[in-house]
């Protein structure tokens, strides 16, 4: 009898393992990203740049994402930016800044794969989420501000690692 209950607690066991085990495998990173793309009200209550900071509102919350291959990022724009993502391998040092002024935006189509619509409006947050095949294969994807004196002087960029 005893024999018979310890086979028996052994096959459930081992049938939960089995059960269990697929789970944590296929655990992975999520295919949908969110990420805050300048904050304007973040910080003190007082006037922007009071510290000498430029870099209060010119910034990603958070700096890196980590989604699943094919998936998307959705960028909650807050404040005069527009999103631009490159391949990956790309790095902050590949990009062309031209001179600032005249030249407002950065517009380096080289290795460019998506860029998102310019907030014009602040106040106003706008939302956009990266184009179907953006994030198609694994990497590390540069995404920075297309304002040029947001990317070269706050160093408004970050990540996102396809995995």
């Amino acid at each position: 009898m005893e024999t018979r209950r310890l086979w028996l607690l052994g096959g459930i066991f081992v049938l939960a393992i089995g059960l269990a085990f697929p789970a944590i495998v296929m655990a992975g990173p999520d295919s949908t990203a969110t990420v805050s793309f300048g904050t304007l009200d973040t910080g003190s209550p007082f006037p922007r740049g009071h510290d000498s900071s430029f870099n209060v509102g010119e910034n990603l919350v958070p700096r890196t994402v980590v989604i699943s291959e094919g998936g998307s990022v959705t960028f909650e724009i807050d404040g005069f930016h527009q999103v631009a993502v490159y391949k990956a391998g790309t790095t902050p040092d590949d990009i062309t800044v031209p001179a600032f002024p005249p030249n407002l935006f950065i517009n380096d189509p080289n290795g460019r794969v998506a860029l998102g619509p310019l907030n014009a409006a602040p106040p106003a947050t706008t939302s956009w989420t990266t184009p179907a095949g953006t994030f198609s294969t694994p990497g590390r994807y540069l995404v920075l501000c297309n304002v040029t004196p947001h990317f070269a002087v706050a160093k408004m960029y970050g990540w996102v690692e396809v995995k």
